[in-house]
């Protein structure tokens, strides 16, 4: 009878485990660590994080560049701002950092936000000329064209570190065939800013406070551009002009005529801008 009760009680000990193990897998099925690998070419870390389950091979992927500096707001702007890329399917992060080489502070925090995302940096001239992220900016699109095939089916988008955005934009995004458009909130001095009006895919009319004469008057939230368009385009940046972005689309071949337009009467991206805090130690 001791060796029938030592089975039994092995035997619920080894069910219990089976349990516990697979409730374990079951939470860490969707979730692929991250790997680390050095691009020393082009000065870029690129890591590959979390396997959304809802990530078809069929969506575009999205590039999202951001332009970064340090300040004491920096990590909790990111931190923000990668909250809510986490939630983004097909998703690849360009994080530019304004900085003679990669900070440790920005290194740490990509490494733990299981995101897929390159690290670059590239220092701005910032004392000079009208710009203060033009080489970052550029540097992204230098290295979008010198790592991606101009075959992939993908999608630039530029995404300012204190910017707020719905999830909804980057279905918005997807939709590009080749450069879309969309109003941005809080943006130009308004409340809204870029196309109102549409119909079968392209702008009836613009609102815009600031150089209304743009030739697309749009913040950089505003805008996405394929990346077959970049590579039709390979001399196209970003110049030293106050309509910066206006400037970078009319060197795609982009006015507010050809410039797919597809919501104009929602508000899916925002101008936001955090308060520089007080530290008093």
């Amino acid at each position: 009878r001791s060796d029938k009760m030592k089975i039994k009680y092995f035997s619920i000990c080894l069910v219990g485990m089976v349990v516990i193990g697979m409730l374990v897998l079951g939470q860490s099925w969707n979730v692929t660590f991250c790997k680390r690998s050095a691009d020393s070419d082009n000065k870029a870390t690129r890591i590959t994080g979390f396997e959304q389950k809802e990530n078809p091979k069929s969506l575009p992927i999205i590039y999202g560049i951001t332009s970064t500096y340090k300040r004491h707001v920096q990590i909790a702007e990111l931190t923000r701002l990668s909250q809510t890329l986490m939630h983004v399917p097909a998703f690849h992060w360009i994080l530019t950092e304004d900085s003679d080489s990669k900070t440790n502070l920005v290194a740490d925090f990509l490494s733990q936000s299981r995101l897929n995302y390159t690290h670059l940096f590239i220092k701005n001239n910032s004392s000079l000329g009208i710009v203060k992220d033009l080489n970052t900016r550029n540097n992204a699109l230098r290295w979008i064209r010198e790592n991606i095939p101009p075959s992939k089916d993908a999608i630039v988008y530029f995404m300012d570190d204190d910017n707020t955005y719905s999830l909804r934009v980057f279905e918005e995004i997807r939709k590009t065939k080749r450069g879309c458009a969309w109003p941005v909130g809080l943006a130009g001095g308004l409340l809204h800013e870029g196309p109102t009006e549409c119909k079968d895919g392209k702008a009836l009319q613009w609102k815009a406070r600031w150089w209304p004469q743009r030739t697309v008057p749009i913040d950089m939230a505003g805008f996405a551009v394929h990346v077959k368009v970049l590579f039709e385009n390979p001399t196209a940046n970003f110049t030293d002009r106050p309509d910066l972005e206006s400037g970078f689309l009319e060197s795609l071949g982009f006015n507010r005529d050809n410039i797919e337009v597809n919501c104009c009467k929602d508000v899916l991206a925002w101008h936001t801008q955090t308060k520089t805090p007080v530290i008093v130690e």
